[in-house]
């Protein structure tokens, strides 16, 4: 499953970084309030999402690492865990532009492989994923964009 996508910020690229580069910075971001993370070293986190599955939500429980930190432009990860009994593998990458003082171009891609009694349904689940990551892109988006108009007044 691929997933993509490209937002412009009115705000510097360093402010921007320092919340990408920051998975709990980045977590707070997420207006749904349903990831966990817990902090094992500078570069793992364990992270714990409640997934709507059905009628009830279930918890997943996802191994991240941090791979590649060229701040204060690049940011690539990797996940992996179990849902449903079967495995979920994937990497992604956030790249920033500086476009301006105080505008930054954040494109990001997502590639992952879900395992078991998923593995025949990554094309009906991406697009509710996909819809998933852009509101929290967009609520991102929001508070860096609030916080850029903060810090300058």
């Amino acid at each position: 499953m691929h997933l993509s996508g490209e937002t412009e910020i009115a705000a510097g690229r360093q402010r921007v970084w320092d919340t990408v580069s920051n998975p709990n910075r980045a977590a707070a971001s997420n207006t749904s309030g349903q990831a966990q993370i817990e902090r094992i070293d500078d570069r793992h986190y364990k992270v714990t999402v409640s997934a709507p599955a059905a009628m009830m939500p279930m918890n997943v429980v996802l191994d991240l690492q941090l791979t590649d930190f060229e701040a204060p432009s690049r940011l690539a990860a990797t996940i992996e865990g179990q849902i449903m009994g079967g495995p979920i593998n994937g990497t992604g990458s956030i790249d920033l532009a500086e476009l301006g003082p105080k505008l930054t171009r954040l494109n990001w891609v997502a590639d992952a492989t879900l395992g078991g009694l998923l593995g025949g349904f990554d094309t009906m689940v991406q697009g509710p994923i996909q819809n998933a990551a852009d509101q929290g892109f967009a609520s991102l988006k929001e508070r860096l964009e609030a916080e850029e108009t903060a810090a300058g007044t």
